[in-house]
């Protein structure tokens, strides 16, 4: 049967099968794991869900992996979108870092702005070039240096990230 709704977390939660509409036009439809982790355009990233949308300048795709720079820095992420401006990624894939990691995809920022929602806290962040970026952490592994003003580094593996 079909049924309709406006409440993203309700339609995730009961559906086997998600349909994404824009003014009439299907924009997606698949999974609701599917639509959510591989949305097929921004329309669709932002419509389920919270998510980082970097702006980006592609430079290479190699094995299926694709490189694009980002205020200075290399990003690597999944190449099957094609070249793209745009890299997204879901604050509940970011991981957050006190210093700079040595190896894989990672961003500079600066801490904005802290919201606690219980068992998790948000940290809304803004890049050197004022891009904003929210991050999801467990509140109990939040570290005590992570306040507003402080320097800090948001961190994800390659295949948690995508091109739009």
């Amino acid at each position: 049967f079909v049924f309709v709704t406006h409440d993203q977390s309700e339609a995730l939660a009961l559906s086997s099968t998600v349909a994404i509409f824009d003014h009439g036009k299907l924009q997606q439809a698949g999974s609701p794991q599917a639509v959510y982790e591989r949305p097929a355009n921004r329309f669709v990233a932002e419509f389920l869900g919270d998510i980082n949308i970097l702006p980006v300048k592609p430079t290479a795709a190699h094995g299926g992996v694709a490189v694009a720079m980002f205020e200075g820095r290399p990003l690597r992420a999944d190449a099957s979108a094609g070249k793209s401006e745009t890299l997204a990624i879901r604050p509940e894939h970011m991981r957050l870092e006190m210093r700079e990691p040595g190896a894989g995809n990672a961003i500079a920022l600066r801490v904005a702005d802290l919201t606690y929602m219980g068992a998790e806290t948000r940290l809304h962040m803004v890049s050197g070039g004022g891009t904003p970026v929210t991050l999801s952490v467990p509140t109990a592994t939040l570290p005590a240096a992570a306040t507003p003003g402080a320097a800090v580094w948001a961190a994800w593996s390659e295949d948690q990230g995508f091109f739009l």
